[in-house]
């Protein structure tokens, strides 16, 4: 029986072809994003009859054990296929070249290197598959990809010291090396052209990492949808704010996508407000699972016993969640928390717990699939992270009836509670305001608790299944349409750009030839350096002509008197043509001391003295 033949024929109005989902790997104890991705691929074959292949381009060798680990917990449904680009090219033959990547896909050009002594096994599966890593200086600078009988299938040569700098050579059985690749990204690139072959195909991409890489890969009959699981901006600054740097390679150009779906409608409207809306922005929230069992009345629950779930990490600042069960502690509240979840800070904050004498009242329950299912029994939940995209955890708990409370940060809070309704939201940081509001919901006359958690559960049937699975086909069909338009002839020219400070402000101006009606003009700047700010517009032009005057908050993002690459495209029907880019040193000088510079030239010229 196939993976489309176990699924129940449900259509769902979803346009015709493969559905895949593309990530870089699938952790052992995976947060959020890969929850969210698992459980919107099990709503695709479980609601819409869809079959989806979840695809992975880590170097972990042990992907049977993590498939027969996903099943068996119930991640991993009929219909549902996890693919490995390693495992397959230890287990089959590469497919042929990509069309027109022979500079980066060739048979077998350079002889591969010898491996390095300083060799160690970095992971072995049960089968005897195993990634091997050779180092030099501490650096690594090979990774072999074995076979389970102990062969050599890839060998990825990372620092070579002649010819390609990156050279990644396929073995066959015998031993001998038949195919190469001189970046990873073409590998990637002929593996996924393997398996969609010519037929039509919907990737989507949750990985910000393997977002990088899809951006660039470009196919008649694949359609591209980037999903944006965390905020993009750096720091609490909104919506003009510092890209995150792992964000910035792909904010910059999320018009190379068909598709971008943010969670939240504020994060929409935010990365449009910093960066323009190419028309392909969309907001598809993330499904939640029903309760597996009935949750408790508000009888049967202790209204001061709350739960956090949540990887143990520094943007989750557990740390807080500790610190306000002290201060209710302090208050004379006997509120008692349990925390599900691991992660590098799991140490620091048993540690806290007990220096802070928490040792009776927090319990640190550790990393288990099913810690959704304590909302049920608890009285209410804390949310305490720098930031997120919008938490699954806050609609999961909400779904059984556990009271949020939650720092209103970007991004997801503001989104699903409404404050004293079904939930607290407190000023971001401030614990004194959630201890204060854990007091009010456990002192609450428990009627009234009870319509909270009523009003909770109401909100959070926005989350339901069937409304996501039909957005998701509207997203798609209208990703569909907008990859297949047919591409405009663009011939326009930048004739002259201009980039000066006046007033406080940056202005733009730019001068166009042969530019086609109904045509925008997108015009970005960007300071130098992976922390240096971004800001884009797009706007038609008069007479050829476009002018942009920044606002403050804009102007100081960019930095107003350093070099900044000042970037010129046309968007017409959708399509998307970089014209220049160029540095620029905006020009500070008044419109006076411009006007006299003009003048003295003029005059230069007449007398016939070189200009200056």
């Amino acid at each position: 029986m196939t993976a489309s033949d176990a699924i129940p024929a449900r259509p769902r109005s979803f346009p015709a072809g493969r559905l895949l989902t593309v990530t870089w790997g699938v952790p052992d104890q995976f947060g959020g994003m890969t929850s969210a991705l698992l459980h919107r691929s099990r709503a695709f074959a479980r609601i819409a009859g869809r079959p989806v292949d979840i695809l992975t381009l880590d170097g972990r060798p042990d992907y049977p054990s993590v498939r027969e680990r996903l099943e068996c917990s119930g991640e991993l449904l009929p219909g549902m296929r996890l693919r490995n680009l390693y495992e397959d090219l230890r287990t089959g033959t590469p497919p042929a070249a990509a069309p027109g990547g022979a500079d980066v896909t060739v048979e077998v050009a350079v002889e591969p290197g010898a491996v390095g002594v300083d060799r160690t096994t970095v992971a072995e599966a049960s089968d005897g598959s195993a990634l091997i890593e050779t180092r030099r200086d501490g650096r690594p600078v090979a990774l072999e990809h074995r076979r389970p009988d102990g062969t050599i299938a890839v060998l990825d040569e990372r620092a070579r010291d002649s010819g390609p700098r990156r050279l990644i050579t396929w073995f066959d059985a015998s031993g001998s090396p038949a195919r190469q690749w001189t970046s990873a990204w073409a590998c990637y690139a002929d593996w996924l052209d393997g398996l969609i072959g010519g037929e039509p195909a919907f990737a989507i991409v949750d990985s910000k990492t393997t977002a990088r890489f899809m951006a660039s890969y470009r196919r008649p009959n694949v359609t591209t949808v980037h999903v944006v699981h965390n905020s993009h901006l750096q720091g609490s600054a909104r919506p003009v704010g510092v890209l995150r740097p792992s964000r910035r390679p792909v904010f910059a150009h999320l018009e190379r996508f068909d598709g971008v779906a943010f969670l939240t409608e504020r994060q929409r409207a935010d990365a449009a407000a910093l960066l323009s809306d190419p028309g392909n922005l969309f907001v598809v929230p993330n499904g939640i699972d029903a309760p597996r069992r009935p949750p408790l009345a508000d009888r049967d629950r202790d209204p001061a016993a709350g739960v956090v779930v949540a990887q143990l990490t520094r943007r989750k600042r557990v740390d807080h969640a500790l610190d306000i069960v002290a201060r209710c502690r302090a208050r004379g509240m006997p509120v008692t928390l349990e925390v599900f979840g691991d992660g590098p800070d799991a140490a620091t904050a048993r540690a806290r717990a007990s220096v802070a004498g928490l040792g009776d009242a927090v319990t640190f329950s550790g990393h288990r699939r099913d810690a959704a299912e304590a909302f049920g029994a608890s009285s209410w939940t804390l949310l305490t992270s720098t930031s997120e995209g919008a938490p699954l955890v806050l609609a999961e708990a909400m779904s059984r009836g556990c009271i949020p409370v939650a720092y209103d940060i970007p991004y997801g809070p503001a989104d699903v509670i409404t404050d004293a309704v079904d939930g607290a939201l407190v000023p971001d940081g401030d614990r004194d305001a959630a201890a204060a509001a854990i007091a009010r919901i456990a002192l609450l006359p428990s009627e009234a608790r009870e319509r909270m958690r009523d009003a909770a559960r109401a909100s959070a049937a926005r989350f339901d299944d069937e409304r996501i699975v039909a957005d998701w086909a509207r997203v798609l069909e209208h990703a569909r349409r907008r990859h297949a338009r047919p591409v405009p002839l663009v011939d326009a020219t930048v004739e002259r750009l201009r980039v000066r400070f006046l007033r406080g402000r940056l202005r733009v101006s730019v001068r166009l030839a042969e530019l086609p009606p109904g045509a925008f003009v997108v015009i970005t700047l960007a300071a130098r350096g992976p922390d240096g700010g971004l800001v884009r517009t797009r706007r038609r032009a008069h007479a050829g002509r476009v002018v942009w005057r920044l606002d403050a908050a804009r102007t100081a993002l960019v930095g107003p008197r350093h070099p900044l690459t000042c970037t010129v495209a046309v968007e017409l029907e959708g399509s998307h043509v970089e014209l220049e880019a160029a540095t620029v040193f905006p020009d500070a000088r008044s419109t006076a001391r411009r006007i006299a510079r003009r003048v003295a030239q003029r005059v230069r010229r007449r007398d016939g003295a070189p200009p200056r």
